[in-house]
């Protein structure tokens, strides 16, 4: 929960691991904030199809429950993937700005070390031929290409990617096994959730633009990409593992998108108006003022936008 924290990814990596707590070669050797990079694609499902396209995941999940994300997304540097089910509303916050209405679809979130590498070029592209998910007859359920939501792409603008350098372990304790949590239709045993806020129309979404350029700019020193890479008192107080925002213009205002993996949303929300860190109490201002309806975002519990469907990640991310 905190818009702040914006920048450039680090580029450290490891080479070699340890024989306890080992980093795959090629990763970071810690999380922190802006460390990895984030992907969301919008891929219409047919009309008709939702049912077929539930179901299909459901039994490809239930096959795969001891897999990791590499046998969701098979791809080198993907290191946590959230398929969601959007039945239409993601990204039209609010009755202004709504648009034509549109069809259901999935949603994948996907992190990865960098979203320069030549595989995310194409990001769609890249889904559709490496997951198996399409081998077992995805394709056939969906219509047309993806919408890629992701930085500096069409109107969308990165504001902020935190990872909790200690959230392998954690994950570890709290749900025990890599994947899979949850199988489409099971209980989730910890919570993840995309939605998206609506900011204040005309000069407040202006303003906020403007200002999120502005941070991303100074975040290219490396003395401030330092720093704030190191900030991360706060995710680990709330327990969450990642938290990602960005910012994308609809219509005549400006939109948060916001991913959230966590281990505890009632911890989250305490730790978050128990805490006297600057920080936290500066969050609270900002989207107190410049969200149109804060108490989605601000007052538990987190509404989602989206069904999950499959949950994720790599057992050695950092």
């Amino acid at each position: 929960m905190s818009p702040q924290r914006t920048g450039e990814r680090a580029d450290e990596v490891s080479t070699e691991g340890t024989s306890e707590g080992a980093v795959r070669p090629g990763y970071p050797e810690r999380g922190g904030i802006d460390v990895f990079d984030s992907l969301l694609l919008r891929q219409p499902i047919a009309d008709g199809e939702t049912a077929a396209v539930r179901e299909l995941i459901a039994e490809w999940a239930d096959r795969h429950r001891d897999g990791d994300v590499r046998a969701l997304l098979p791809v080198d540097g993907v290191t946590l993937v959230t398929l969601f089910l959007d039945d239409g509303a993601f990204g039209r916050t609010g009755d202004a700005d709504r648009g034509p209405e549109r069809g259901d679809a999935l949603l994948w979130y996907v992190e990865v070390i960098d979203a320069d590498a030549e595989a995310w070029t194409a990001p769609d592209e890249t889904v559709r031929e490496a997951s198996p998910l399409f081998a077992a007859g995805l394709a056939d359920l969906l219509a047309g290409g993806a919408t890629v939501h992701a930085p500096g792409r069409d109107a969308c603008r990165y504001m902020t990617h935190v990872t909790n350098p200690h959230r392998r372990e954690r994950y570890a304790e709290a749900v025990g096994r890599s994947l899979i949590a949850p199988v489409a239709g099971d209980e989730l045993p910890i919570p993840v959730a995309l939605t998206s806020f609506a900011l204040k129309p005309g000069a407040t979404s202006a303003l906020v633009a403007r200002a999120v350029d502005l941070v991303n700019r100074l975040k290219r020193f490396d003395r401030v990409q330092s720093w704030a890479r190191d900030e991360t008192d706060t995710v680990e107080s709330e327990a969450v593992y990642t938290e990602s925002l960005l910012l994308e213009a609809v219509g005549d205002r400006q939109v948060v998108h916001y991913y959230m993996e966590t281990e505890s949303m009632d911890r989250l929300y305490e730790a978050f108006y128990e805490s006297d860190d600057w920080e936290a109490r500066f969050s609270e201002w900002l989207f107190r003022r410049v969200l149109a309806d804060p108490a989605a975002f601000l007052e538990p519990p987190l509404e989602t936008d989206c069904e999950v469907l499959i949950h994720a990640v790599d057992p050695e991310r950092p």
